[in-house]
C-alpha cells in the first residue's frame, strides 16, 4: 500500500462505487438527515478517500456517510483524497478509519474482523498486528458472531454492552440465548445484574442435566438387569426380576430359584 501524495480532486459520484467491505451497517436516520441538511447548506467539508480500480473508477475508502449524503443532496461530485491501496488494503483502511472515529458498534467490529479472517485470509494476529488489537482481543471479538442473529437484534436495538453480549455467548442452547436477551432487554438490566442473572440461569440448565443423566443412568441399569435375567432364564435357569421403591431409593432384585 502506497500513498499517491494524497491529492484532493472532485470526482463524480456516479464514478464512485460503495465499499463492499465497509464495515459500517447501520447508518441512524436522523443523523443522515442531518448531514444531509449541512451539506445542502455548505457542500462537503472533509474530503472522502477512495482508491481508483480502473481508468476513471473509484471505489470509496472511508466517509460513507458524506457519500450517501451528497447523494441525498442532489451533488453532481464530491472532493475526494485519492490514494493506491489493494482491495485488502482498502477493508483495513476503512475499518481503520472508523475505529479511530469511534463510529463502529463492537458487533460491526466483530463482522468485519470474521468477514477480512473469511475473504482474506487473515488471522487473528494479523489483524492484530494491523488493527493495534491484542490477539485475544480479535478473537473474543470474532466469537461474538456465534450469538443467535436475534440476539444480535436485541443488542443492537436495545443498546446492551460487549459485556452483556459476551454473557450471553455463554448460553449454548438457541432459544434460551434468545429467550434470555429478550427478559434482559424488557428488565433493562445493567451488566452486573445481566451477568449475574445469566450465571443463575446456566447454574440451574446445569442442574436439571445432572438430573436428567441420572434418570438416564437408573434406565439403562434397569435395562441391563433386565437383559441379564432374560439371558439367565434362556439358559434354563428360573430367575425372577422385580422392582420396588424405598423410602431410600430404588429397590431392583433378583432371585434365582433352586
Amino acid at each position: 500500500m502506497t500513498d499517491n501524495s494524497n491529492r484532493i480532486k472532485n470526482i463524480p459520484l456516479k464514478n464512485i462505487r460503495p465499499n463492499p467491505e465497509q464495515p459500517r451497517k447501520y447508518f441512524d436516520p436522523d443523523a443522515m438527515d442531518a448531514l444531509t441538511d449541512s451539506i445542502e447548506r455548505y457542500g462537503v467539508l472533509s474530503p472522502i478517500t477512495v482508491r481508483e480500480y480502473s481508468e476513471g473508477q473509484y471505489e470509496l475508502i472511508s466517509g460513507e456517510r458524506r457519500y450517501r449524503a451528497a447523494y441525498s443532496a442532489g451533488l453532481v461530485d464530491i472532493p475526494c483524497i485519492v490514494i493506491e491501496a489493494s482491495r485488502s488494503d482498502c477493508a483495513i483502511l476503512s475499518l481503520l478509519e472508523n475505529l479511530q472515529r469511534e463510529d463502529l458498534s463492537f458487533l460491526e467490529i466483530a463482522e468485519s474482523y470474521k468477514e477480512l479472517v473469511k475473504k482474506e485470509g487473515y488471522t487473528s494476529r494479523d489483524l492484530s498486528r494491523k488493527l493495534g488489537d491484542k490477539p485475544y482481543e480479535v478473537k473474543e471479538r470474532i466469537s461474538l458472531m456465534r450469538l443467535d442473529p436475534i440476539v444480535r437484534k436485541y443488542i443492537r436495538s436495545f443498546r446492551l454492552t460487549e459485556r452483556q453480549a459476551a454473557a450471553l455467548l455463554k448460553i449454548h442452547d438457541k432459544e434460551q440465548q434468545i429467550e434470555a436477551a429478550r427478559q434482559i432487554c424488557e428488565n433493562s438490566l445493567n451488566e452486573r445484574d445481566t451477568i449475574k442473572f445469566i450465571t443463575e440461569l446456566i447454574k440451574t440448565d446445569d442442574d436439571v442435566n445432572v438430573h436428567i443423566n441420572k434418570i438416564r443412568d437408573i434406565k439403562i441399569l434397569r435395562n441391563t438387569l433386565s437383559d441379564a435375567v432374560s439371558l439367565i432364564r434362556r439358559s434354563g435357569i428360573n430367575a425372577e426380576y422385580s422392582e420396588s421403591v424405598t423410602d431410600n431409593g430404588q429397590e431392583f432384585t433378583i432371585i434365582i430359584n433352586n
